[in-house]
């Protein structure tokens, strides 16, 4: 995600606009080349809930670049940035998500900071307690009689067909546990090098999308139901 600093303003994840409390700038590169990186970490609050979230924002620079640019150059706070959220208070979901599925939906927000492997295979996790939710079963009868597993991409085609999910949804949903997968069974190093923070943390937000489409949306869409009932009841059939 690129990030403009001056731009910007950060909303807690209780939805109320932080306040910046500290900032710290540290830039680095190698002597043998013109390359360096600045990040700047900020530690904001949030005046309803109280609550810190750490922020770090990273960008690239040139020393050649900037040479030539020198007269041009305009303030580094309109670089792009990439924006890292490092710590922050836990995101509360409605009442309608059951119990179970928001405890593993924190857990992978819990560990953002220190593994995004676990983090995207907490996320896998959610698929699976959205599954085990909606009855679809994780162990069937074969031919001969025998219990055998079904797996997680078998288990999500019923549930598909069950709930009758739209296309754009089941897409997220599959694309969530490729990459869930990724997580679970790829060499650590290679992961590691190639996942970062705000990619575990975008994946998340992807989870919670699903989360909210399955199970705030329906709620919502039945409380207004109901209003719309109690509204015709007293004003449509009065005298």
């Amino acid at each position: 995600m690129l990030y403009e600093l001056e731009a910007g303003r950060e909303f807690c994840n209780c939805g109320n606009l932080m306040k910046s409390e500290t900032t710290f700038r540290h830039q680095s590169g190698e002597d043998e080349t013109p390359y360096y990186t600045i990040e700047i970490f900020e530690i904001f609050t949030c005046p309803s809930c109280s609550k810190a979230t750490i922020i770090c924002y990273s960008t690239l620079g040139n020393d050649e670049e900037d040479e030539m640019n020198r007269d041009n150059m305009e303030s580094e706070f309109y670089r792009d940035y990439r924006r890292t959220v490092l710590h922050a208070p836990r995101k509360q979901l409605h009442y309608a998500v059951p119990r179970y599925i928001a405890e593993v939906t924190y857990q992978a927000q819990s560990v953002l900071s220190k593994s995004s492997r676990a983090s995207f295979i907490l996320c896998r996790a959610v698929l699976e307690e959205i599954c085990n939710d909606f009855k679809i079963p994780s162990e069937g009868v074969n031919k001969k009689g025998k219990s055998n597993f079904i797996n997680l991409k078998e288990r999500l085609t019923q549930l598909f067909e069950q709930e009758k999910i739209s296309e754009d949804l089941v897409d997220i949903i599959q694309g969530i546990r490729d990459l869930g997968n990724e997580g679970a069974h790829s060499d650590h190093l290679t992961f590691a090098k190639q996942v970062k923070v705000e990619d575990a943390n975008s994946l998340l937000m992807l989870v919670n999308y699903v989360v909210e489409r399955l199970y705030v949306d329906k709620y919502r869409q039945q409380e207004a139901e109901e209003e719309l009932i109690k509204l015709k009841e007293k004003i449509l059939t009065s005298e």
